[in-house]
């Protein structure tokens, strides 16, 4: 079987077999690949260089979505795979991903954790739900909390007195709040003090 090669838009360079159109690789990689225009493959050999362009092609994929944001392991292999890859060529575009350090579940975590914080306010029962949706494991997961330091009583009485400021002056408007915060992953108890502090008396069956 004959390889040729067409250049494509760009960098791409599309890999024909016998004529017939196969996929489409970045020229950088064919450039360094070891195969090159009008090489005569054999079975084994075609199978070993599709297989090794499905892994480029992954890793090509998996880099563009970490050049806008951080992604967790779970994420890049739920979206590759979304894209159609198949688990071998995932798993090894992730491991290369790894060796650069492209991808890094602890640094994600990092990040994560104090967007939740910083912009949700989130507490660190529910911070340590949401990393674990996103398959952080529990070690990291909670290094990642502990580094942030929240205080459940400071944080409530920031949002008491911003977010909720006039919000909670009835009985129907403080059972609203009290859920929001529960959602937030806030305790009763600790909700309960919080309001007392701001001067909010909370009856026992709210």
């Amino acid at each position: 079987m004959k390889l040729t090669v067409q250049q494509g838009k760009k960098d791409k360079i599309h890999i024909l077999i016998d004529g017939e159109y196969k996929t489409t690789v970045d020229s950088l990689y064919f450039g360094t690949c070891g195969y090159r225009n009008g090489q005569e493959l054999d079975d084994e050999e075609l199978d070993a260089f599709l297989s090794a362009i499905n892994v480029r092609r992954a890793f090509n994929k998996a880099a563009n979505l970490l050049s806008y944001r951080d992604h967790s392991e779970r994420e890049i292999r739920t979206k590759l795979r979304t894209a159609g890859f198949d688990d071998e060529a995932i798993s090894a575009a992730v491991r290369r991903l790894f060796e650069l350090r492209m991808l890094s579940d602890e640094r994600f975590a990092e990040m994560y954790a104090n967007e939740l914080q910083r912009r949700k306010k989130f507490s660190t029962r529910r911070i340590l739900q949401e990393l674990s949706l996103k398959g952080i494991d529990r070690e990291t997961a909670q290094n990642a909390v502990e580094a942030l330091d929240i205080e459940s009583n400071k944080c409530i009485i920031e949002l008491l007195e911003t977010k909720f400021r006039g919000k909670f002056s009835d009985d129907k408007g403080k059972q609203r709040t009290m859920a929001t915060l529960l959602r937030m992953g806030y305790s009763y108890s600790d909700i309960r003090a919080a309001m007392s502090e701001v001067g909010c008396s909370v009856d026992e069956d709210i």
